[in-house]
């Protein structure tokens, strides 16, 4: 079994909970205030960590607190963190605005994660069964740098398009699968249809496209196959790491040498424990919790 690096963003999110989110102009009451280790990369890693993966972090942090204290937790979470580097920039935040449906509006401050540079990687960092997780909180550059290095050294790259940017047509060729959520999806292929979507996406060369539709499950497009997977009934207390803890299991059940339908149905009973407790990392599952499997 081979590991799963993670290339990205390290953060620590502000929490403010609050029955509805504020409208434009709108001034709301809060109900609480609590601050979580963060960032979509440092949330799969911890997701693929607690799920008994071996996990290598690339990424940057601050000289500062959040930096310190963001890479102990990682540490603590059994994750390498020995390919995180401490620059001369403020450590990455995320403030959350969460209300009482458990949906949740996001504001990035990239900081450190915009100095995460194809420099960091070394091309030894990669092996034929590696699984490699990317996002998009960190420059373009580096992970099309990072997706290209790992697929010539023969490992599976995934790549969860978000937050959806502008994304280069080289970077299509180095994707094994690829993971947006619904509105991800239509997002980044310009339609209003989630099926239309994901045939843009298999026509750029991607052999696998997973859309996650929340509550509804997911769906995975080949050449030849759109198949639904049926979503858990859970009660929903905040979704912010759904997407993170589905990417984390989805690797891990890969890595471990599970079929891609079942490794699909694995992250969707990971994302679904996830989301009915509050905060990113804080939520995630461990592998008893989620029966061993």
């Amino acid at each position: 079994m081979g590991k799963i690096i993670v290339v990205g963003s390290i953060n620590m999110d502000l929490l403010f909970r609050t029955k509805k989110r504020p409208n434009l102009g709108e001034t709301v009451k809060g109900i609480e205030f609590a601050q979580f280790p963060g960032g979509k990369g440092a949330n799969q890693a911890v997701a693929a960590s607690r799920l008994g993966s071996q996990v290598q972090m690339v990424g940057s942090v601050g000289k500062d607190e959040y930096g310190k204290i963001l890479k102990g937790h990682l540490a603590n979470e059994g994750v390498h963190i020995s390919t995180i580097k401490e620059v001369d920039d403020s450590t990455g935040l995320a403030n959350i605005v969460l209300d009482s449906d458990g949906e949740n509006s996001i504001i990035i401050i990239e900081g450190a994660n915009s100095k995460v540079h194809s420099t960091d990687i070394d091309d030894q960092l990669f092996e034929s069964d590696d699984i490699l997780l990317l996002q998009l909180e960190i420059p373009i550059e580096t992970v099309i740098y990072a997706a290209k290095s790992a697929k010539a050294k023969g490992a599976k790259v995934i790549f969860d398009p978000a937050p959806v940017k502008e994304i280069p047509e080289e970077l299509y060729q180095y994707i094994d699968i690829i993971k947006p959520n619904q509105w991800e999806a239509m997002e980044l292929t310009k339609t209003s249809n989630v099926d239309q979507a994901a045939s843009i996406l298999l026509e750029k060369g991607i052999n696998n496209v997973i859309i996650t539709l929340g509550g509804d499950g997911a769906k995975l497009y080949t050449k030849d196959i759109i198949k639904h997977f049926a979503p858990r009934k859970v009660e929903v207390v905040d979704t912010t790491a759904a997407g993170d803890s589905f990417s984390g299991a989805l690797a891990t059940a890969l890595n471990k040498g599970k079929e891609l339908d079942e490794a699909i149905n694995f992250a969707i009973k990971v994302s679904s424990l996830t989301v009915t407790r509050l905060g990113a990392q804080s939520s995630l599952p461990s592998i008893d919790e989620i029966g061993g499997e």
